[in-house]
């Protein structure tokens, strides 16, 4: 979300002082990240011109701030018929589309860039590298469902495309009455070799699967390990969710619900985390994730893990509430305050079970 956000700022540009106050408003809170007043800055001005190209852009750009994808993929559609030739509209479309999971709708947004002001390397291998996902894809056979659809690699696959159609299913009600949460819209899910995995996610080595948009999972010899495969899929479906119904969840508490929430025994990962000696500050808790160095990421995932337990265990059957707060906006402590918890105390306890 940071690094794209920082595009969309470059491309949307600064305010105009020709604009009207509301747009400029707008512009400017987008500056500041603040996506709830720029969007309604926005309305404000398609209300007047519901064709303001600009305003257009900028409700799309709002709406990506606020996790609200949907929304931003739809302002910036309007923008597109509006004016069909708007590089701007078109480079900002491409990557919310690809993290929506709609490959096609990316390609063809970056192939509009490409015609319309070639010269951008780094744009030109980044459509090469969906077109290359895309033909991949294309060689898969697929097992389509109302909630789930699995993708995988012919015959050789089948048992495991099988068990983790069955996974996800048993997620679905699981999951769903731990978070008070069933997404409205299809997963998908898909399974590659190794090499594959790599080469489209471009994962540190330690990832064992990845969620951006879609589930992805390296799967040999998976069948060897079925619980193993089993945690694995729980643990990506709970960011599936967390991403449609909980969009501004922070990070680290994203992994950290992911973890909780697998069906396995996490007692020798909080042994690792007591054994470790420090904690990662908080404040760099999410980033830690995105590190190459696996003993950092394993002591990311378990710290995460005590901080979502603790927070699950304290709020009970508010925690469901406390995450819809927090996936609209409202920070961790404001969130914890509604319903009369410190969070000075919860980190008390954090740290103490860490401990």
């Amino acid at each position: 979300m940071v690094s794209t956000c920082v595009l969309l700022l470059v491309l949307a540009g600064s305010p105009q002082a020709t604009q009207p106050d509301p747009a400029r408003a707008g512009w400017e809170a987008i500056q500041r990240g603040d996506g709830e007043k720029a969007a309604f800055a926005f309305r404000q001005v398609l209300a007047a011109n519901p064709r303001d190209v600009r305003a257009l852009m900028g409700a799309g750009i709002a709406a990506h701030l606020l996790g609200r994808d949907d929304d931003a993929i739809s302002s910036l559609k309007r923008a597109l018929q509006v004016e069909p030739d708007n590089v701007q509209a078109s480079y900002l479309l491409g990557p919310i589309a690809y993290g929506q999971g709609d490959l096609d709708l990316a390609i063809k947004s970056y192939e509009r860039v490409v015609k319309l002001a070639p010269g951008s390397q780094a744009i030109y291998q980044q459509l090469e590298a969906w077109k290359k996902e895309a033909a991949l894809h294309d060689t898969f056979a697929a097992r389509p469902g109302a909630r789930f659809t699995v993708m995988f690699e012919g015959p050789a696959q089948q048992a495991i495309a099988t068990r983790v159609s069955g996974v996800l299913e048993t997620a679905y009600v699981q999951v769903g009455k731990a978070l008070n949460a069933y997404p409205a819209e299809t997963v998908t899910t898909i399974l590659y070799t190794k090499q594959q995995f790599r080469d489209i996610t471009r994962s540190p080595s330690w990832a064992a699967a990845a969620y951006d948009g879609r589930i992805r999972i390296p799967v040999r010899g998976a069948l060897n390990d079925p619980a193993e495969l089993d945690r694995i899929v729980t643990h990506e479906y709970v960011h599936a969710v967390i991403h449609q119904m909980y969009p501004r969840v922070p990070g680290w508490l994203n992994e950290g619900l992911a973890t909780y929430l697998e069906p396995v025994d996490h007692s020798r990962l909080v042994a690792g985390l007591r054994s470790a000696g420090s904690m990662i500050p908080l404040a760099r808790l999410t980033e830690a994730f995105d590190t190459a160095d696996g003993g950092e990421a394993v002591l990311a995932y378990a710290q995460s893990y005590v901080g979502a337990r603790v927070l699950a265990e304290r709020l009970g059957a508010n925690f469901p509430v406390f995450l819809q707060y927090v996936g609209n906006g409202t920070s961790v402590d404001q969130a914890l305050l509604l319903f009369n918890v410190s969070a000075a105390d919860v980190e008390r306890e954090w740290k103490r079970r860490a401990r």
